[in-house]
């Protein structure tokens, strides 16, 4: 049984416009408010990333060395290090560790590779500034958890270091949404449809394969890869991305592990103070990877 508060929540999200049904400028708009309820990080400071376009969130006692990048999520068309900057700082205060939040580049106006060599350059800036990746845990939410497990087999194949963990947020790991759960929680899910991630897909893919490695890293080479923990909600159509890439991943010889979320929708644990569900999903988050950290 979910919390009342997680209820209500829901309640509100179903009887509100539905984002995916929005012309993309207005998506984007309402994007950069996804955070606008939830609660304000205690004791973190926040200031810019101008390399990178991003941000950093430093919590009050952060482990030396200890680092995460964080990408947003938004279907690769939307979405900003402003939209998620409460969500790094409240998984900064729970791996204590400060967090960089980068800009990356999204279609239609700058199609795939762009994101996914944005990213795999911040990881690089990020190291170049002390991170100590040995204590550096890539993480991502939606869209943004795809690219961060592309970021991490990018880096694999160029050569750089390995991070410690991959902290995986509701990730949409398969661009060509052909998961069975696109039909069995369809019903479930008030947020996401098959159609609407399929346009999304087709405005960053920008003609290139959906099945390209570094597009839907679920079909990646997986082996030699840090751990990987994903958070899914039970009841979104992505649930599937998150189960077929902890199973390949584990085949692979990879320690991975998913949570799924009973009755919980896509992304919950960003909405952080509004309803017990998410932060204990941070703080999953939190404990998960200070284990990795050292």
């Amino acid at each position: 049984m979910i919390s009342r508060q997680a209820q209500q929540f829901w309640t509100f999200i179903a009887n509100s416009p539905k984002q995916f049904e929005l012309p993309l400028d207005m998506r984007r708009r309402a994007g950069e408010r996804a955070e606008s309820m939830t609660a304000e990080p205690r004791g973190v400071a926040f200031s810019p990333a101008h390399e990178v376009g991003g941000l950093w969130a430093e919590p009050p006692e952060a482990r030396e060395g200890a680092a995460i990048l964080y990408l947003y999520g938004g279907g690769y068309v939307l979405g900003s290090p402003k939209s998620r900057r409460k969500t790094a700082g409240h998984l900064a205060l729970a791996c204590e560790a400060r967090a960089l939040v980068p800009h990356y580049r999204v279609g239609p106006e700058h199609p795939f590779p762009a994101a996914v060599e944005d990213s795999l350059r911040a990881y690089q800036w990020l190291l170049a500034e002390g991170a100590d990746p040995a204590r550096t845990i890539v993480a991502g939410d939606s869209a943004g958890g795809g690219l961060a497990l592309a970021t991490v087999v990018a880096a694999r194949d160029a050569g750089l270091p390995a991070c410690a963990g991959i902290a995986l947020i509701c990730p949409w790991t398969d661009l060509a949404c052909e998961a069975e759960s696109f039909a069995s929680r369809a019903s479930a899910d008030i947020t996401c449809t098959r159609e609407s991630l399929l346009e999304m897909a087709g405005w960053y893919l920008g003609g290139a394969d959906p099945r390209h490695p570094l597009a839907s890293p679920l079909s990646a080479d997986l082996s030699g890869l840090p751990p990987i923990l994903c958070l899914v909600g039970g009841d979104e159509v992505l649930l599937d991305d998150t189960i077929f890439l902890v199973r390949k991943a584990g085949m692979a010889g990879c320690d991975a592990t998913a949570i799924v979320a009973a009755g919980m929708q896509h992304v919950y644990p960003i909405w952080a103070g509004l309803f017990p569900e998410a932060d204990e999903a941070i703080a999953r988050i939190g404990d998960w990877a200070r284990g990795r950290m050292g």
